[in-house]
């Protein structure tokens, strides 16, 4: 088991493709955070308050860009440990622990144990290792009770090359945003036909092609607003066809027009 404690690491993206351990991570910042998360079949805005937790599957992608100096425990926990655990617990045989994808959980029990393990560690583990190899087990067995599910095995050579794949066509969208993006030269980045890619996205994405651009442009207008670019320089630069049409979509996707938005950041 890795477990390390980051205090004020400053904005940035934090990406990857295939998960080798079960991911656990637990915000600690004390003021809110907007952030922008992706998982397989997860891809949404929103605003991580203390306390929230990221839970992953291993062989997961995961994603995670933030807005603010964010502080947080991140927990990976071996597929040979939860295994372990679960044979322990009498789960099936030849069969792959799932946790499932949780964005922004509350659960006070695993955020307690991961705070005890975290202070043990920061401490030299006064407590021996009894006491640390008793909560990893606490916390294991409370993560397979509520959380696991017995899932067929995914071969790993699979799931690498639908990352790959995804990867090629998230590259090509975001050097890309903005020009105009068709569905063939984006299938062809990922190496996939265009339907193929349409069902790839949906599974991993959560959502479309064209909805996960529209909303990655929306994201650009917001650093170009920020940035001091007049609302019609934006809209142009982004290929909308006029500044109502991206006026349009920031209110649906961000909730209040451009002008609002850049009212309330100053």
């Amino acid at each position: 088991m890795k477990l390390s404690g980051v205090d004020g690491v400053p904005p940035q993206e934090a990406f990857e493709p295939v998960l080798s351990d079960h991911l656990l991570v637990i915000h600690l910042t004390p003021q809110p955070v907007r952030v922008f998360e992706r998982a397989d079949g997860y891809s949404g805005e929103g605003v991580a308050h203390q306390g929230d937790i990221n839970l992953f599957s291993a062989g997961d992608m995961s994603f995670c860009r933030w807005e603010k100096d964010l502080s947080f425990i991140r927990l990976d926990l071996p597929l040979a440990l939860t295994n372990h655990v679960a044979a322990e617990m009498e789960l099936p045989n030849g069969s792959a622990i799932d946790f499932g994808r949780h964005i922004r959980l509350r659960d006070d029990r695993v955020v307690h144990l991961a705070q005890w393990l975290m202070a043990d560690l920061k401490e030299g583990e006064p407590g021996g290792k009894l006491y640390t190899e008793s909560l990893i087990r606490m916390l294991s067995v409370h993560l397979l009770q509520r959380y696991g599910t017995v899932a067929e095995r995914k071969t790993s050579a699979s799931q690498r090359l639908v990352r790959k794949q995804l990867e090629g066509a998230l590259d090509y969208i975001h050097a890309h945003l903005e020009q105009e993006i068709s569905l063939g030269a984006l299938a062809a980045a990922a190496h996939v036909s265009s339907s193929h890619l349409v069902r790839l996205f949906r599974e991993a994405m959560g959502l479309p092609p064209h909805q996960y651009v529209l909303q990655e442009r929306i994201r650009k207008a917001q650093q170009l607003l920020l940035g001091g670019n007049a609302i019609h320089d934006v809209a142009v630069t982004l290929g909308f066809s006029d500044q109502s049409h991206l006026h349009r979509h920031f209110k649906r996707i961000i909730g209040v027009t451009p002008r609002e938005f850049l009212r309330q950041s100053r």
